[in-house]
């Protein structure tokens, strides 16, 4: 996984030295592998330099296995650091905005607004660690992808259902709209998977599979509230898709090689 440190500490409660020893902690027994990843960026006197955009971490997932990095892992590109910083799509600002939203929910006592505070979050503390743990489940999907603003604030589900259905317009609309299911209200949930199974079957020229579209988010959905990583597995399949719509030129059935994928899933 590529990951911003600063915000996983966020996401944590825990400051950025705490973050380290653990991480020291558990490399050491081979659960989990960490390095700083580099790549070039443009400086304030126009010149190309070499710059940290991020965190590599290999997570150990079965017994007798020991977490390591590999060779492509490091000579990946994850992020566009000049484009990210022209576009205000960082981590110093997503932290920034993150913290002044916490202020402002300290002021307000915690009175529950749609507006402020993510579903679930019991207070001020749990709103900033819930905003960054899903700015980080966004970012592993599409990596350096943080939302700056209010994430809440362009949601579509929030939204009436004309700017809904214009913000909802292909299969990357969708990735990014995934976890508004999460805050979504009930009462809105169903409108939103409507909106999202009809921009899939839409990209995908697909028309008469949108139930089927809707079917598979609503999966997703369920497994997510289980506890397993529905939406975010979701999420993956549709970026892998993207990726080869654009790479795979031969690529005649995208909807059908997707299908394939959820099956094997």
């Amino acid at each position: 996984m590529h990951l911003c440190a600063e915000m996983l500490a966020k996401s944590l409660g825990i400051c950025d030295n705490t973050l380290r020893e653990w991480t020291a902690q558990l490399q050491a027994t081979g659960y989990v592998y960490a390095r700083q990843h580099f790549t070039s960026m443009t400086n304030e006197n126009g010149v190309s330099v070499t710059g940290v955009d991020g965190t590599l971490y290999a997570v150990r997932l079965a017994p007798g296995h020991e977490a390591r990095l590999r060779y492509r892992d490091y000579k990946r590109q994850y992020r566009d650091l000049d484009a990210d910083r022209a576009a205000g799509r960082t981590a110093f600002n997503a932290i920034a905005n993150a913290k002044k939203r916490f202020e402002e929910a300290k002021i307000l006592e915690c009175v529950v607004d749609d507006e402020i505070f993510i579903e679930g979050s019991p207070d001020p503390v749990g709103q900033m660690q819930a905003e960054m743990s899903e700015q980080l489940r966004r970012w592993v999907v599409i990596p350096g992808n943080v939302t700056t603003q209010n994430p809440l604030k362009a949601d579509p589900a929030i939204n009436d259902a004309a700017e809904a259905e214009r913000l909802l317009q292909g299969v990357q609309d969708v990735v990014h709209a995934l976890p508004a299911l999460l805050e979504a209200h009930k009462s809105k949930r169903a409108a939103l998977v409507g909106m999202m199974g009809a921009a899939l079957a839409r990209d995908l020229k697909d028309a008469h599979s949108r139930l089927y579209y809707c079917k598979v988010i609503w999966q997703a959905w369920q497994a997510e509230i289980e506890g397993r990583d529905g939406l975010q597995a979701l999420a993956a399949e549709l970026q892998r898709l993207e990726v080869d719509r654009r790479e795979w030129k031969g690529l005649r059935r995208p909807a059908a090689l997707l299908a394939s994928r959820l099956r094997a899933a």
